[in-house]
């Protein structure tokens, strides 16, 4: 395996004091390079179940059509959730109830800028998600597998209408009123 042959480098490199400086540098990189890839192979093998997500989505357009039937149909879609909150979900939907650091979540990702909002995100589709600092980590709680769908749909509807830009102000305010979501569109933001 490369990863572990890098790694076996890297310790030869760490053990000769005759590496210089750059060539360590260079041997750690690919290391971390190779590791990285191997964990990416080993998350996408056992975390790339996207039923859960898929589920939840189903679920959540169901409630939509059902709920805010005034509301057109194209705001009645959950937009924006792909591979990377199916991973992310996978894997804390395994660790209910337990802390799981933001870098297990990066590794599982492969993604160090994006991952902890993708993270975040989750709370949209109703998920009771807690995030918390501890010994200078961040970390994440999942509550219950079981999200709330009926708060999930309102929120996603309710931004759905707001981020439609080709509605005029008022427009947006109508709908989000007639759908009872808000007494104005600026109570959402």
């Amino acid at each position: 395996m490369i990863a572990i042959d890098s790694v076996d480098t890297l310790q030869d490199l760490l053990s000769d004091t005759e590496t210089d400086d750059r060539r360590l540098v260079l041997g750690y990189l690919e290391a971390k390079h190779q590791l990285a890839r191997a964990f990416e192979v080993f998350a996408a093998e056992k975390y790339a179940d996207a039923s859960k997500l898929a589920e939840v989505k189903g679920l959540l357009e169901n409630a939509m059509r059902e709920t805010f039937t005034t509301v057109p149909t194209k705001y009645l879609r959950v937009k924006g959730f792909g591979k990377p909150h199916e991973a992310i979900l996978a894997y804390l939907v395994q660790r209910v109830r337990l802390d799981v650091s933001a870098d297990e979540l990066r590794m599982l990702t492969g993604d160090a800028v994006h991952t902890e909002r993708r993270t975040r995100d989750l709370r949209d589709l109703g998920f009771r998600l807690e995030a918390r600092e501890e010994s200078g980590q961040q970390v994440y709680v999942l509550h219950d597998e079981i999200p709330n769908i009926v708060s999930g749909a309102a929120l996603l509807v309710a931004r759905n209408v707001r981020s439609d830009k080709s509605l005029t102000p008022e427009q947006r305010d109508a709908l989000l009123l007639g759908a009872g979501l808000a007494s104005s569109a600026a109570d959402m933001e």
